[in-house]
């Protein structure tokens, strides 16, 4: 190859991902704009709004009597001890008392020790008042908790009920989305596919060429990462037909390769020749390859420096002429050199 045909074939790739890049950008600019996302889907839109509510108010009802009875509670816990220590001061002094009068009456009627013992029997009564009070809001507070038991379960209840519709909707959301995106998608594969059949040899190729690379970044970067997943089913159904694709054009495409390879070994040597690239014939030849059935020959020996020669003159495959000599001064050089580099004259064997 010619040194300004590689630096040519170097910028024409540079120029392609070029190309591609501001194509992939203008691609973005399009999908931003394109309403693909539709609206955003939240659970709570499934919910049912009447019954939380209702649920909501009844649970926030019931945590302020359980907060009224914790106050209440405390109250009459702060009651129940000042009672308590009254009862017992009560007790105590009259304990003092009567070990220290003297008594001059019998205790069962002696009006002051009758009077002491009331007032003391009253006390208790008030003690107890204040613990069945209590106990009462104990109870109470029991009954309070369990009804907001049974609320809360009640509103999870109502939440789990709009998990069902907010998959359902979730999934066709996806779906939606998908499904804008591979209609914008697919016609840039199949432009793609056809320019890679169609223009692959024209010398407008590098052009075509950026296309067929920001058509696969459209497929793998904008569409494949939106594929749905319904339990896995898409994404491997997708997967089998792919390979399966992949599989068919390259059994269909190698059969038609050995078809053609068979088809002509069968031609007249001369007429080989006139369809196969000089760059091409050239290059497969310096590494031991016929040009003409593709398969190796001989095998190589060392030559000057780091390049091999083939031992054969012919394809012991088909035998396709690989080396020949010049007619005038008698130099194996490789068949499709066009002139001889030991004399420079023209080869009668090149192809024109």
């Amino acid at each position: 190859m010619r040194r300004p045909q590689f630096w040519y074939g170097l910028s024409m790739w540079l120029v392609s991902f070029v190309i591609s890049a501001f194509l992939i950008q203008l691609g973005s600019l399009i999908m931003s704009d394109v309403p693909s996302a539709g609206k955003r889907i939240d659970q709570s839109a499934f919910v049912n709004s009447t019954q939380l509510a209702s649920v909501d108010a009844q649970i926030s009802r019931n945590q302020d009597m359980l907060r009224d009875n914790a106050n209440a509670t405390e109250d009459a816990r702060f009651v129940l001890s000042s009672r308590s220590l009254d009862y017992q001061n009560q007790r105590a002094s009259f304990e003092n008392w009567i070990s220290t009068r003297s008594a001059t009456q019998s205790n069962d009627q002696n009006p002051e020790v009758v009077a002491r013992v009331t007032a003391i029997e009253a006390l208790k009564l008030k003690e107890r008042e204040a613990e069945r009070t209590i106990e009462d809001l104990a109870q109470a507070a029991m009954a309070q908790n369990r009804s907001l038991q049974e609320l809360e379960q009640q509103r999870r209840d109502i939440v789990d009920a709009a998990v069902a519709p907010y998959q359902k909707a979730l999934s066709a959301e996806v779906l939606k989305v998908f499904l804008l995106r591979l209609a914008l998608t697919l016609p840039l594969l199949l432009i793609a596919g056809l320019l890679v059949v169609k223009k692959r040899k024209s010398k407008y190729w590098p052009i075509y060429r950026s296309f067929v690379i920001f058509a696969l970044f459209a497929f793998f970067v904008e569409l494949v990462p939106y594929l749905p997943s319904y339990g896995g089913y898409v994404h491997t159904i997708v997967g089998i037909f792919i390979a399966v694709l992949v599989a068919y054009f390259a059994i269909k495409g190698m059969n038609s390769y050995m078809q053609k390879k068979q088809s002509e070994e069968q031609k007249p040597e001369a007429e080989k020749r006139k369809h196969i690239d000089y760059e091409t014939a050239v290059k497969k030849i310096s590494n031991c390859v016929c040009p003409s059935c593709d398969r190796p020959f001989g095998n190589p020996k060392p030559r000057k420096g780091s390049q091999t020669e083939a031992t054969v003159d012919f394809c012991v495959h088909c035998g396709f002429c690989l080396f020949d000599r010049c007619e005038n001064c008698g130099e194996r050089e490789n068949s499709f050199f066009k002139f001889c580099g030991a004399c420079g004259v023209p080869s009668s064997n090149a192809p024109m």
